[in-house]
């Protein structure tokens, strides 16, 4: 009794002498995804209750989630004055990349059915990207086109809260 009350208070006492800082808040989707393994982990264990859990997870979540930018009212004008001019290379979203144009011909018909509300509508353009020798060919699954950047930002954002990969690109006009 008392040689197991002396350990653990050596272990964790009641007034600890350090304390140490929290962790730093994961950087980007494969840092948060490891975070909430982490604390699945525990959780499986029984070293964290259902509410820790889910607390840690909800904060994860939070930094991941896309930060609403503030945008004037002046902003607002100039994007929708830079509308794109039909013709030229027209605003639109980078969905992936994949290393065949099969693939990301396939991937188009489940990511428009899977988003139908945002994508139904846009058509598709695989663009191939050489990157070089390390990295290869990649085949960019692109969509649009958009009345302006600024839609295709929006898009972007939406989609990204989704959980669909998205940035903005340029689709050849039509």
């Amino acid at each position: 009794g008392a040689e197991r009350t002396m350990i653990i208070d050596g272990l964790m006492p009641a007034t600890p002498k350090i304390a140490a800082a929290p962790a730093l808040a994961p950087k980007g989707l494969m840092a948060a995804a490891e975070a909430v393994r982490r604390i699945e982990m525990l959780k499986e264990r029984g070293l964290i209750s259902d509410g820790e859990y889910s607390k840690e997870k909800a904060a994860i979540e939070r930094i991941l989630a896309p930060k609403k930018p503030v945008v004037s009212k002046a902003a607002k004008a100039s994007a929708a004055a830079k509308a794109a001019p039909k013709g030229g290379p027209q605003p639109a979203v980078h969905l992936a990349s994949f290393r065949s144009k099969q693939a990301a011909t396939r991937a188009w018909t489940q990511l428009r059915r899977a988003h139908r509300s945002l994508l139904g509508r846009l058509k598709s353009e695989v663009t191939r990207v050489n990157l070089g020798r390390r990295k290869g060919v990649y085949y960019r699954l692109i969509a649009g086109p958009f009345k302006s950047t600024a839609a295709a930002t929006a898009a972007c954002r939406r989609l990204k809260s989704r959980r669909q990969y998205c940035d903005t690109a340029f689709m050849s006009g039509g």
